[in-house]
Order: structure tokens, then C-alpha cells, then sequence
């Protein structure tokens, strides 16, 4: 696997601090809210499940995409001969480059990129990996992101990644299904609820909220993109997993 982009050493307990009186209006703002999300069980349960259904073998080469705090990078590198951890997040990066160097792990590389442009070569890994980062993605840069992924793959490579799979409308069932949830779960937490509902109603009004795709749109995208094996499902709530192969 190619090296990363050097980040400077940072195990001196203080980034993390610094990082969270952060202003920049990008991820780097947000690295506290991703690692409180990441030590939910809901995340570490789905973690887990992709985990299981990547089938990790010690001779893989893995590459972990949108790997934020490290969730899914820490969980795999006991299992596999090295891991690649892309983030586009300075902050993100430099977090997890802290954690490990304080906890000594030398498999893993924290790689500064993006989905679309993967700084790595051909057929570089055997496994690719993510939680939770294509939504933040619009369409266009969805079928970039797997034409991507099937480049850095071996010849018979495997993805498995979750994610949000659902629509912004009323025209699926699990669509209102999901929607509905969603707007139950922000009611329920009183004002802040509320508030964060309508700056959620005004980034999709002015087209600045995630863009989640659905498990059929994924099923499309994935063999329009030479995968084979393709497995998408819905998960009992607003995510869904998808497994899928690089043909031999």
C-alpha cells in the first residue's frame, strides 16, 4: 500500500482539545459529535456486522473509507496485515494519527483523501471498507467513489460498507417509514429537537443536507460499476448494508 500524506506526530493529549475549539466550517468542527457517535452501540453493532461479512483474512491489505475517529480501522487491524485509514479531514486524521500512536498500532496508515480521488494505486488492496461516509456524497460523486474503490481493488477484492439507504420522499414505504422515524426521534428530545428540525428543513431547502441514496439505487449503481456477488439490504432502521466483488 502506497504511504499517506506525512502528518506531524501528536500524541501529547492536546488535539483533541484543540480540535473541538475548532471554527472551520467543515468536518473538522464536528470531530466530537463522529467520536460520540462511534462509541454508540448502534455504530459498534453495525461495525461489527460489516466486520463479519468482510470475512477478514491476515494477508489483507484493507482500506477503510471515511474513517473518521478510527471505528472501523481499530477494529480491523488485529485481523488483517495492514489497513489504509482515508479521511478528508485534517482534524479527523490527526486524531486518529494521536490514538495511534498512543496506543503503538503499526498496521494502520491514516491517509489524508477522498473518496472520489483515493490515493492509492491499482489494485492495491483486497478489502475496502466504510461506515456511514457515501451519504455525504451527491450521485455523481457516488458512481466516482466506486469506480474509485474498484480501481485500489485486487481482482476478486471485496466491499462491504454501511450507510444511510433511504430517500428524501413520500413515494416509497420505507421512505415515510424512515422519515417518520427520524422526525419522532428529533420531537422526542423537546426544543433541541425541534431546533435541529428546522436547520435540518433549511439545509434541505437550500441543498446543503446529506445525500442518502436508496438500497435499490445502490443495488444499480454497484453493478453499473463492474461489481459482481452485489448484496444490498435494509437494516430495521434509516441504514442499510451492501456487500459486493470485484470480478476475478
Amino acid at each position: 500500500m502506497e504511504g499517506p500524506e506525512r502528518l506531524a506526530p501528536a500524541c501529547e493529549h492536546g488535539w483533541f482539545a484543540r480540535a473541538r475549539r475548532s471554527r472551520s466550517k467543515n468536518w473538522d468542527e464536528h470531530l466530537e459529535n463522529v467520536e460520540q457517535m462511534a462509541r454508540s452501540a448502534g455504530f459498534r453493532a453495525l461495525r461489527d456486522r460489516i466486520l463479519t461479512l468482510a470475512s477478514l483474512q491476515p494477508s489483507d491489505r484493507l482500506l477503510d473509507i471515511g474513517s473518521g475517529t478510527g471505528l472501523l480501522a481499530l477494529a480491523a487491524a488485529p485481523h488483517v496485515a495492514s489497513v489504509g485509514a482515508l479521511d478528508a479531514s485534517p482534524a479527523m486524521c490527526r486524531y486518529l494519527q494521536e490514538r495511534l500512536e498512543c496506543l503503538a498500532t503499526g498496521t494502520v496508515q491514516v491517509i489524508l483523501g477522498t473518496a472520489t480521488d483515493v490515493p492509492l494505486g491499482d489494485g492495491s488492496v483486497d478489502v475496502v471498507l466504510s461506515n456511514y461516509c457515501f451519504h455525504h456524497l451527491d450521485d455523481v460523486e457516488k458512481h466516482r467513489a466506486l469506480r474509485e474503490i474498484r480501481r485500489v481493488l485486487i481482482p476478486g477484492g471485496r466491499l462491504v460498507f454501511g450507510d444511510m439507504m433511504f430517500r428524501l420522499s413520500v413515494l416509497s414505504r420505507r421512505d415515510r417509514n424512515v422519515i417518520a422515524l427520524l422526525l419522532v426521534r428529533m420531537l422526542r428530545l423537546g426544543p433541541a429537537g425541534l431546533l435541529r428540525l428546522l436547520k435540518n428543513a433549511t439545509r434541505v431547502a437550500t441543498g446543503r443536507w446529506e445525500h442518502p441514496a436508496g438500497v435499490e439505487w445502490w443495488s444499480n449503481a454497484l453493478r453499473q460499476a463492474g461489481f459482481v456477488d452485489v448484496a444490498v439490504s435494509a437494516l430495521e432502521h434509516e441504514g442499510g448494508i451492501a456487500t459486493a466483488r470485484k470480478p476475478a
